[in-house]
């Protein structure tokens, strides 16, 4: 399997990000305006025009994982053994990458719209994280949360059914 280049993931990244956040509850349909940096994309809300700056990232257990365990050529279908551990370090990779994204943004992104941090959720374990262990994570790390700006959401999404959880500041 050949692994995309740094464009082509961001591509399948953002048109996924896009189909997962219009099954938000306020139904938001995006389409991409331009590719950049500082955010990666600019996207339009079809329905009432608002432009927002989306910040791209993906969250791995660790290095190893794409080569060792995504790049797999597997003839059968691989059983993901439920770990309680590696689900707990990668929910903490979680809000790590939210650390991380926060403190680059406030550094010099481009925030005159605005911004959306778009957290792709992939990796296997990641099949035993839903709704209710995202809120919990966010409750337990709710002061993070609390302090993501200049993001005013961030969007967990890749989970079951396609689905997304949105994340703002209380």
């Amino acid at each position: 399997m050949n692994w995309p280049n740094k464009t082509e993931r961001e591509e399948l990244e953002i048109a996924g990000f896009i189909e997962a956040y219009v099954r938000l509850p306020e139904n938001q349909q995006l389409e991409v305006l331009s590719k950049g940096e500082k955010p990666d994309f600019v996207v339009r809300d079809k329905k009432n025009n608002g432009e927002y700056g989306v910040e791209l990232t993906s969250v791995y257990l660790d290095d190893r994982s794409v080569p060792d365990v995504h790049m797999k050529d597997e003839e059968r279908i691989v059983e993901i053994p439920y770990n309680e551990d590696e689900v707990e370090k990668y929910m903490k990779g979680l809000v790590g990458a939210v650390i991380d994204k926060v403190c680059k943004a406030r550094k010099g992104y481009d925030s005159s719209r605005p911004l959306i941090l778009a957290i792709y959720v992939n990796e296997y374990i990641s099949i035993y994280l839903g709704k209710s262990e995202l809120e919990e994570l966010v409750l337990r790390y709710e002061g993070v949360f609390d302090a993501m700006v200049p993001f005013k959401e961030v969007v967990f999404w890749n989970l079951g059914h396609g689905g997304a959880f949105r994340v703002t500041p209380s």
